[in-house]
């Protein structure tokens, strides 16, 4: 039985998600994974990770996988080096939603880790067709390999004959409820939420989550409703509990969001860019709209609200492509016959 090893600092977003449903997948896929993870700090300074993971721990595994942050510090193991490339700062896109100090950060520090960890890895493997172009473009590597990011597909399911739950979300004077699920940042669109639901009729409500980024200082608008940072079960009942997940992020190397809640049978209001038009397919399981169009996703989340049966059918849509293309099945398989190659048992 083979054994990979994740190694995983401590992470802030969808990243940190996308590790642990590695892990649980290739577990189901038949294989004895194991996720170590770091202090936060080692995501910052990877090349000290070698001075506290003794090599005798990882010599028990057959392969040992990090992100493109931290994968060039797992070199010395003598084992096959697996990294993941979510997505990557250099983007142009990313820079006009970036303070400063991360533009800095992002192209005098990360772009060289990602650039080692890309260069060095015995296998790349990308999230999404979108981030692949990005890694050819940006180091050159032409021989990624495609895994999408899954989704629990026995956790994230509908509610009951697709009917929206009423326990799942706080209670509101709202008809339509619309959630929105990231961080509280520029890069997700959170600013463009307040002027989205001026746009709105007045019984539409929005809920959002906290997560980690971003300053909470209070709702932005009078029929925007927090839902604070909730757990796994939380967040179902959440998709569960909306009619439409809005999504105006401006850049995503793959849509864990989206696809989360088109698993629950939930449509998908959310931006044309980056890979976000491989999860969601315009007109079928949701609506795609031009970066920055606060016009646009009003329009689209009004047709969709006014619409029930159009809700369910792209509902249905959504929660069958989620569970052939990104759900645990293909995930754990995807790395299953990776590690199998790299250690001469595919």
């Amino acid at each position: 039985m083979l054994r990979p090893l994740y190694i995983s600092p401590l992470g802030r977003g969808g990243v940190d998600f996308g590790i642990q449903n590695i892990t649980r997948a290739t577990r189901r896929a038949g294989l004895a994974s194991e996720l170590l993870r770091l202090p936060e700090l080692y995501n910052f300074l990877p090349m000290l990770i070698p001075n506290i993971l003794p090599a005798d721990v990882v010599r028990r595994f057959d392969v040992v996988q990090g992100r493109s942050r931290i994968a060039f510090s797992l070199r010395g193991y003598d084992r096959p080096v697996v990294t993941t490339v979510h997505h990557l700062t250099t983007d142009p896109d990313l820079q006009p939603y970036s303070s400063f100090a991360q533009r800095l950060f992002y192209r005098l520090v990360e772009s060289r880790y990602d650039g080692l960890s890309i260069a060095y890895a015995d296998a790349v493997v990308c999230v999404s067709r979108f981030t692949q172009r990005m890694v050819e473009a940006t180091y050159g590597r032409r021989d990624t390999v495609l895994i999408y990011d899954g989704i629990d597909t026995d956790v994230f399911v509908p509610p009951p004959g697709m009917q929206r739950r009423d326990d799942g979300l706080p209670p509101a004077n709202g008809r339509i409820r619309l959630l929105f699920v990231g961080n509280r940042t520029r890069r997700k669109g959170f600013d463009l939420l307040p002027r989205i639901m001026d746009r709105l009729p007045e019984d539409y409500v929005l809920y959002y989550t906290g997560g980690f980024q971003g300053r909470d200082t209070g709702p932005p608008h009078p029929r925007m409703i927090p839902i604070g940072s909730p757990d796994r079960d939380g967040l179902v009942a959440a998709y569960q509990s909306c009619d439409i997940l809005l999504f105006p992020s401006r850049l995503e190397g793959f849509g864990i969001a989206p696809a989360e809640a088109l698993a629950c049978g939930r449509p998908v209001v959310t931006t044309n860019v980056a890979a976000l038009p491989e999860v969601v397919d315009d007109g079928e399981n949701g609506f795609l709209v031009a970066r920055d169009d606060v016009a646009g996703y009003a329009e689209k989340v009004q047709i969709l609200g006014e619409d029930a049966a159009l809700r369910r059918r792209f509902g249905e849509h959504g929660r069958a492509k989620v569970v052939t293309h990104f759900g645990y099945r293909p995930l754990g398989e995807g790395f299953r016959q990776l590690y199998g190659r790299l250690c001469g048992k595919g």
